[in-house]
């Protein structure tokens, strides 16, 4: 309740309380590095999972009860960051989806495949200088775009406009629910320009479709910087910190 008092006074949005509270656009790199990489690691409660050998940590994010971060354990500032689109190195989108599961034991309760989603936001948007990946429930707007509302999303890019916002969408056939793709490279080979450099800012949502013309599998959105249509790349709006779409669904003790 106080945490809530001080972001609305402040005008903060979700994004940018770890700035708020522990100061300044490196505040959220700053913590991890001492909660979860120090000689203590993984000792803070805020480290859901430090996996050194890929490189990855799963961070508790300050806001929201199953709201969770997948962050590089080396300094990259975002999805601006040449190494992001690079390839080398863990998938860190495949960690977060692996690692799921954390969003219903947060809210005891288990959450379908199909109502969770990760999202990365633009240099833009974002409030932190650290690569970060937003894990969390999808809001009801995204399942439905992503099941076909806004118009049907093929295996080859096609443009679409999620609340109301302009995109592009991409569907990953997977009959299980696996990510074998790395996200970024996606976006990255379907940009103008392709390897050639970093695409420009963006963000980029991902979520799983169980039940669809065509089987089940990823949806990929991209979401480009677009001041003139009213894109700011903002890609962790199309989750939910409520995760009201699981409101309904039996608790675990259940």
């Amino acid at each position: 309740m106080w945490l809530a008092a001080i972001l609305a006074l402040a005008g903060c949005t979700a994004e940018s309380v770890v700035g708020v509270l522990s100061g300044g656009r490196d505040g959220l790199w700053r913590n991890v590095q001492q909660r979860c990489l120090g000689s203590t690691a993984a000792a803070h409660p805020d480290c859901a999972q430090v996996d050194r050998s890929q490189g990855l940590v799963l961070y508790k994010d300050a806001i929201g009860k199953s709201h969770y971060l997948v962050i590089p354990a080396r300094t990259m500032t975002g999805i601006d960051d040449a190494r992001a689109w690079d390839g080398a190195g863990a998938n860190p989108w495949a960690f977060g989806w692996a690692a799921r599961g954390i969003v219903g034991r947060s809210l005891g309760k288990a959450v379908p495949d199909d109502m969770l989603g990760l999202a990365i936001n633009s240099r833009a948007s974002r409030s932190q200088d650290q690569l970060h990946i937003h894990l969390d429930c999808i809001s009801s707007a995204a399942r439905a775009v992503v099941n076909g509302a806004a118009g049907p999303i093929g295996t080859g890019w096609t443009t679409l406009r999620l609340e109301d916002k302009p995109v592009r969408a991409i569907f990953v056939p997977a009959s299980a629910p696996v990510l074998a793709v790395d996200p970024f490279q996606l976006v990255r080979d379907g940009t103008k320009g392709g390897a050639a450099a970093a695409p420009p800012d963006r963000g980029i949502f991902v979520t799983y479709v169980r039940e669809r013309q065509g089987g089940a599998g990823f949806v990929v959105i991209d979401q480009p910087v677009d001041s003139a249509a009213g894109s700011n790349g903002h890609a962790s709006d199309f989750l939910d910190r409520r995760c009201r779409l699981a409101e309904g669904l039996a608790s675990a003790a259940g």
